[in-house]
């Protein structure tokens, strides 16, 4: 499922962040600055401990519509996973808390194929709009078992919104690059416009 996800903007894509404390950031609507809004500890990773996924600096994420709850990642690897009191699903709260090896086993364990390897960009845009839904929805989300069968609802696919959003922010600065005409707009109506005011 996971598609590459390049943010137009120039940023560091380093596998380690600034990162603040979650303390009251669901009281706000999140705002999209380029980081992931995990912690990454992949700096203080073993050595025996890494492995493939370590070299290649990709990172695991949670689709939390499809999540049941299961608590199998949280079991598995409990440095990394937890379940956000709020929303009653598996979320990512630290990258590379646990081994290569125990990730990799809580993805391969996640009865419903829920959480997936990212990179970086992929990451943050993820995150952010699974925030920023969560948000929006005040933390609720439909029954992903009851929606599987067609009677809940249907589920939200983070891809698909974070293409979406990543569409936009292509546009925005597309249209920063022309120098804030509007998409389709020419210099001569711009001008025109600014002639008739």
């Amino acid at each position: 499922k996971p598609v590459l996800l390049l943010d137009p903007s120039p940023q560091d894509l380093a596998p380690t962040w600034d990162w603040t404390s979650k303390t009251g950031n669901k009281r706000s609507k999140p705002v999209y600055n380029g980081r992931p809004l995990s912690r990454s500890l992949h700096h203080k990773v073993a050595p025996e401990d890494q492995g493939e996924k370590w070299e290649e600096q990709k990172f695991v994420f949670v689709d939390e519509w499809t999540c049941i709850a299961c608590r199998n990642c949280c079991d598995v690897a409990p440095r990394t996973f937890c379940i956000d009191a709020d929303a009653g699903r598996a979320r990512v709260f630290a990258q590379w808390g646990n081994s290569e090896e125990l990730l990799d086993y809580a993805v391969q364990a996640c009865p419903v194929d829920c959480i997936y390897w990212v990179s970086r960009d992929e990451l943050q845009v993820l995150e952010y709009v699974t925030r920023d839904r969560m948000f929006e929805t005040g933390n609720s989300l439909p029954c992903s078992m009851a929606a599987r069968q067609g009677t809940g609802g249907g589920l939200l696919d983070p891809f698909s919104m974070a293409s979406d959003f990543q569409a936009k922010l292509e546009e925005e600065a597309e249209r920063r690059r022309r120098g804030g005409q509007p998409q389709g707009t020419s210099a001569s109506v711009t001008e025109m416009q600014q002639r008739i005011q």
